[in-house]
C-alpha cells in the first residue's frame, strides 16, 4: 500500500513537470513584444520589439491582426492589447468634414478621408446619396450634412 502511494506521487510529479515544461515552451515561442502604442493622426501605431534583439518596428494594429505569422508570435496579453486597438480603430470615422462653403445656393463640403491628404468635394445632396461616405462619418457630421441637404432642398 505504501508503494502504491509513492508510485502515485511520482506519477503526479512527472505529470506536473511535463505540464510545466509545456508552459515554458509555449512562453518561449513568443517572438515579438509590444513596447509602446502611439496615437497618430492616422490612428494607432504599435511599437514592436523582436525579443532578444534591439530591432524595433512600427505597425498599425490592423496590419498585425490580419497577418497570421505576426499574431502567432505575440503573447496572449499582447494579442489582447493589439486586438483592443485594432477594434478601437475600426470605430473611428473614415470621413471627416474639413470645411464647407456656400456656392450658388449649394453648400459644398470638403471631406478628408482617414489616412489620406486628398479632399473630396461634394454637395450635401451628393453626399446624402452616397451610402459609403455617410456610413463612414461621425453622427455629428451626418447631422450637419443632413441639415445642409434640407436647406438646399427647401431653397430650391
Amino acid at each position: 500500500m505504501r508503494l502504491t502511494k509513492i508510485t502515485t506521487a511520482i506519477e503526479l510529479a512527472l505529470i506536473l513537470i511535463k505540464k510545466l515544461s509545456e508552459q515554458l515552451q509555449a512562453q518561449s515561442k513568443d517572438i515579438y513584444r509590444v513596447v509602446d502604442v502611439k496615437h497618430t493622426s492616422g490612428g494607432y501605431k504599435v511599437v514592436i520589439q523582436i525579443i532578444g534583439k534591439s530591432v524595433v518596428l512600427e505597425m498599425t494594429p490592423h496590419e498585425i491582426v490580419v497577418s497570421d505569422h505576426l499574431i502567432e508570435g505575440f503573447s496572449k496579453k499582447d494579442i489582447r492589447t493589439i486586438s483592443y486597438y485594432a477594434s478601437d480603430q475600426i470605430k473611428e470615422p473614415r470621413y471627416q468634414i474639413s470645411s464647407q462653403e456656400l456656392q450658388n445656393n449649394n453648400i459644398l463640403f470638403k471631406l478628408k478621408e482617414k489616412g489620406s491628404n486628398d479632399l473630396i468635394v461634394k454637395t450635401a445632396q451628393q453626399i446624402t446619396l452616397d451610402s459609403e461616405i455617410i456610413s463612414g462619418m461621425s453622427i455629428s457630421d451626418v447631422q450637419t450634412i443632413s441639415y445642409a441637404a434640407g436647406y438646399e432642398h427647401s431653397s430650391n
